[in-house]
Parts: structure tokens; C-alpha cells; sequence
């Protein structure tokens, strides 16, 4: 509770002329709110937080912060690097969609179980494992197919 009034005793002395600077994505290159933010004033609100996810070891993808029930969600690397964001007002990370959306229907506690989905971003896997399936399906209708009663009738 005292966190929550210091941090809003902060926001609200904060000059309505400042903007917060958390970061943007593009494509070449990612930066981070110390690289980009030439503003005095700025807040970085990531400063006091502290985090026990680590991009260490995992795949190129997005990663939801269930300590903090899914408002934030790390961006990784393959190198092990990586950057925390945060939803906007309302939302959550869905780690299924890697989207933030809705609370609704998300299941943050079991965000984890969804973190391979981040492996098959490029992955031709997918396919053949549904070439696979449908072959197998078409086998097994063949096997398991009647015979026809129609030769036995003509005679």
C-alpha cells in the first residue's frame, strides 16, 4: 500500500508535459528505455521492480510474467537477452495468442504450459505432423472400409 501511494504521489508531481518512455520494436533493432530516453524527467518504471523470469535458455519469442499475473510479458532472444513490457490498462498477456487482450478467459497461472507455442513460430513441424495425421486418418478408413453388397445382388 505505501508502494501504491508512493508511486502516485510520484505520477501526480510529474509535470503533465512529460511523457513516459518505455520502449518501442522495430524490426533492426531493439532498444531499451535507457537507450532511448533523453529526457530528464522520464520515470522509468521498471527500475523498481525486480524479476525472477530469465530469457536465459529459452527460444526467440514472448514470455508472460506470471509473478505478475500476466500484465507483463518478456521479450527474449536466442542469445538470452531480453526486455520486460507491459500490457496496457486492463490487459493481460495471453501466452496462446501472444497477444495482450482481455482478463477474461485467461489463465495466467498456467501460462507456462504455452511457452513451446514460441519454438514453432517458424517451424514447418506443424505441417507434417498434419500430413502425417491425415495419412494415418486415410489408412485406417481403408482398413476399416465395408464391402460393398451390390456384386453379390447382380447374380
Amino acid at each position: 500500500m505505501i508502494y501504491f501511494i508512493f508511486i502516485l504521489n510520484l505520477l501526480l508531481s510529474t509535470k503533465v508535459t512529460n511523457q513516459f518512455t518505455l520502449g518501442y520494436f522495430d524490426r533492426n533493432h531493439l532498444e531499451t528505455y535507457e537507450e532511448i530516453s533523453s529526457e530528464q524527467n522520464d520515470i522509468d518504471i521498471f527500475g523498481n521492480l525486480s524479476f525472477r523470469f530469465t530469457c536465459e535458455g529459452m527460444p526467440t519469442g514472448f514470455y508472460a510474467d506470471v509473478d505478475y499475473n500476466c500484465k507483463i510479458f518478456h521479450v527474449c532472444e536466442n542469445s538470452g537477452d531480453g526486455f520486460p513490457v507491459i500490457c496496457a490498462n486492463n490487459t493481460v498477456f495471453d501466452q496462446k495468442q501472444r497477444i495482450c487482450t482481455d482478463e477474461e478467459n485467461i489463465d495466467c497461472q498456467h501460462a507456462h504450459e504455452w511457452y513451446y507455442l514460441n519454438e514453432l513460430i517458424y517451424s514447418t513441424e506443424i505441417e507434417s505432423k498434419t500430413e502425417i495425421i491425415e495419412e494415418n486418418e486415410s489408412k485406417v478408413v481403408q482398413e476399416n472400409a465395408v464391402p460393398s453388397v451390390l456384386p453379390l445382388l447382380s447374380d
